[in-house]
């Protein structure tokens, strides 16, 4: 090997090393970017309607449960939707079969919708009438906002709304 093609060769290296190091240091996005919690929203609403220590201890119970009900639910669908497909898929797929399994997606899609009410009548109860105004408050601002900001969604952007969906859906008052 030629010392030109060796020089070559070790500053190709050198640069790669020195690219893969600084991908590396790039701060990660997503949830493991605000590191563990609920993160800096949770904090301040939490500031905001001044929660005493019982009532965090209940909605953070409140909301490990929900969470334990969200996903059974997922895991539910998710199933459902999947022998959904293979039916859909097979020409000779039983008809009775078909609507029967979509009736049974609705039937648990509105037990779902029936237990997000009650959910937030139940996480209502936790606080106390000052808090709930003050978490209306909040929630219309931040709705007003979402609306009155540039880009899809606001400054929030589409995972922002994902999670304020994924939220809802759980029953959560906050």
């Amino acid at each position: 090997m030629s010392r030109k093609t060796l020089l070559v060769l070790l500053m190709v290296i050198f640069v790669g090393s020195l690219l893969a190091a600084s991908l590396k240091a790039q701060p990660m996005f997503g949830r493991r970017m605000m590191g563990p919690g609920r993160g800096a929203g949770y904090q301040l609403l939490k500031d905001a309607l001044q929660l005493t220590p019982e009532q965090e201890k209940k909605l953070e119970e409140f909301r490990q449960a929900r969470l334990a009900e969200a996903k059974a639910h997922q895991e539910k669908m998710a199933q459902l939707r999947q022998e959904f497909r293979k039916l859909m898929q097979d020409p000779k797929a039983d008809e009775k079969k078909v609507n029967s399994l979509i009736d049974e997606m609705a039937k648990l899609r509105a037990e779902r919708m029936k237990a997000m009410f009650k959910n937030k009548k139940e996480c209502e109860k936790i606080l106390t009438p000052e808090q709930l105004k003050k978490l209306e408050e909040y929630q219309k601002d931040f709705q007003l906002r979402r609306i009155l900001l540039p880009g899809p969604g606001g400054r929030m952007g589409v995972r922002g709304l994902m999670l304020m969906r994924h939220r809802r859906s759980m029953g959560c008052c906050w």
